[in-house]
């Protein structure tokens, strides 16, 4: 049975599993000060760009949680460090997405631009018009380095509309170019996880990946070496986990983050005993 006797810090996704569509689910501010009690380490990871870590970090202390921006990776990051370690000379981006993903890679210390582009990335942008795609269709046909940001084809809302993702985006430009995006460092691809390694000098053991989905975040976890644990308050259903393959299953299934704390508590407990024993 997987323990969660070495986790030292813990990367939550968000919607499906800290919270449906804007409310918090009431396990998780008690499930957060459990942690800060436990001396655990957190974070959260999520693939939609669309907002910058700081506008995510601002609108989770609106909901109670109070973090700083650092604490907070998209698939932004993921592509940023993709970009530095792959193409470290490429400085000149065409980038499809909202400004808040603009200001992330302009943060990083590339320019946006609209020409002489040396590299293309497309991430989640909630205003494109079809110059924009047009545009984009032209600089992937000109056989740039071309990036997406993550594979999301919609995003979740608890509103009554389809909201084209990333993935969508891409689709329609291969339908166009005859072009897959050259990486997608996003989740599942585990570069998602190099910031919270890295930041807090971890081993992928010391990692527990807390989501809400089979085909991102628990794959995302299983492949990078981190402990996935799978919460049944979002998209994945007990039926789609029976269904799916022993090799892709996660190390744990809660019920909700209320069931983890449980599990983090026994086994701080276990440890501080057997000192005396």
């Amino acid at each position: 049975m997987a323990s969660v006797d070495n986790v030292k810090h813990i990367a939550l996704d968000m919607d499906g599993t800290i919270y449906l569509g804007g409310a918090l689910f009431p396990s998780t501010i008690p499930f957060l000060d459990t942690l800060d009690d436990l001396g655990i380490e957190f974070s959260f990871i999520t693939n939609n760009n669309s907002r910058s870590r700081a506008a995510y970090a601002s609108r989770l202390r609106s909901m109670g949680i109070h973090i700083a921006p650092k604490q907070v990776y998209t698939s932004a990051h993921a592509t940023i460090h993709y970009l530095q370690e792959t193409w470290p000379d490429v400085k000149r981006l065409f980038v499809v997405g909202t400004s808040d993903l603009k200001a992330e890679f302009t943060d990083a210390g590339f320019a946006c631009v609209d020409d002489e582009p040396e590299a293309v990335v497309v991430g989640f942008d909630t205003a494109i018009d079809y110059d924009r795609l047009s545009r984009t269709a032209y600089w992937i046909s000109q056989s740039l380095p071309y990036i997406a940001t993550h594979p999301d084809r919609v995003c979740p809302t608890d509103q009554p509309i389809v909201l084209p993702d990333c993935g969508a985006f891409c689709a329609l430009l291969e339908s166009a170019t005859g072009r897959q995006p050259d990486a997608i460092p996003g989740k599942p691809n585990a570069l998602m996880l190099q910031g919270v390694q890295q930041a807090g000098g971890l081993s992928p053991h010391e990692i527990a990946v807390v989501g809400d989905r089979l085909y991102t975040d628990v794959r995302m976890a299983r492949d990078a070496g981190a402990l996935a644990v799978l919460t049944l308050t979002g998209e994945t259903t007990e039926d789609d986990l029976s269904a799916e393959p022993p090799h892709r299953r996660p190390d744990l299934v809660i019920t909700g983050l209320d069931s983890l704390a449980e599990q983090l508590q026994r086994s701080h407990a276990q440890r501080k005993a057997s000192k005396f024993v």
